[in-house]
Formats: C-alpha cells, structure tokens, sequence
C-alpha cells in the first residue's frame, strides 16, 4: 500500500505479505453479490466469484478452465461479447441471459474490461454481471399495462364514434319529422 492509499482509508488494514495480498483481494472479490468472472484471450474462465458459482449453480473448480459462453442461452452472442473487450478494450451493459444448470434464466448486464500484468500486456478479460431479470420483468409488465390501456382506449373511441353516430341520427330523424 502506498501513502496515497493510506490517506484515503487510513483505518485500512495493509497486507503484510503476498499471502496476505492474495487473501485480502480474494476477500474483496467474494464481497461482491455481482457475478465476477476473469476470462482468458482463448475465451476459458480462470477465476469466479460466489456469485458465479450461485447464478450458473456450477462449482468454482468446474468452471475454471469451461468456455465462458457455455453458460449463456445465446453462446455466440457471449463469445462476440469477450471478442468485443479484447479488441476495444471494455463494453458496457453488454445484455446475455446466464442459464444455471437447472434452467433457471437469470438476465444480466455485463461491464468487461481487459487486465493487464506490470509491463502492461493483455492478460485477460475481467466481467462484472449485473442482474437485471427483475428490471426486465417490471419492464415486461408495465408495457403489458400499456397494451391494455391502449386497447381499452380503442375500445372506448369506438364507442364513442358509435355513440355520436346515433345521436347524430336520431337528432336527423327528429329534424325531418318536425
């Protein structure tokens, strides 16, 4: 850690050692409640969070190693996603749809930017999901809510010109007669 680190959380605890470095980056990782993944420049996976273990329901030691894309419903899409980060360097809000073992579907944002060692060559990918599977279902329904709304407010124009349309009838008919 540095001066600068210490001023901006003094009350930091600093790593003694690698092994405690090691530990004290592990700790922040697992922090997250975001799936985390690291990907390598051939698409593997070399590192997950919880969070990744939890939202594809596939072990941290099974998935190290696995094609990033095989957990998403759209592989391709995922694979031109890491493709995009190592040729441009990073994408925001990149939308893929992680399937967990079970089925389950979870909608997900991604924000991915490459990582590079201390000479400052391309390692790998680092992505982070958000889950946006509740979003998108509010987003769902409250357009669901629209379509009703709309058709209802068809429903009533035609009511209307129907309505008018007697009236306007019966106000002819009443015309003549008299």
């Amino acid at each position: 850690m540095t001066a600068k680190t210490d001023q901006v959380n003094p009350g930091a605890k600093r790593p003694r050692d690698d092994e405690q470095a090691s530990q004290y980056a592990r700790s922040l990782i697992e922090a997250s409640l975001d799936p985390l993944v690291t990907i390598s420049p051939d698409g593997k996976i070399t590192d997950v969070n919880e969070a990744t273990v939890k939202v594809t329901g596939v072990g941290r030691e099974a998935l190290i190693g696995t094609d990033f894309s095989n957990y998403f419903t759209e592989p391709e899409k995922a694979r031109a996603g890491y493709r995009e980060v190592f040729e441009k360097g990073f994408v925001t809000d990149y939308p893929l749809t992680i399937r967990h073992k079970d089925g389950r579907l979870t909608d997900v944002l991604y924000n991915a930017s490459v990582y590079r060692d201390v000479q400052g060559n391309v390692l790998g990918v680092f992505a982070a999901a958000r889950d946006v599977t509740a979003q998108k279902k509010a987003e769902a329904e409250v357009a669901e809510q629209r379509t009703k709304e709309l058709e209802r407010l068809a429903e009533l124009e035609r009511f209307q010109r129907l309505t008018v349309g007697r009236e306007l009838k019966m106000i002819e008919h009443l015309v003549r007669v008299e």
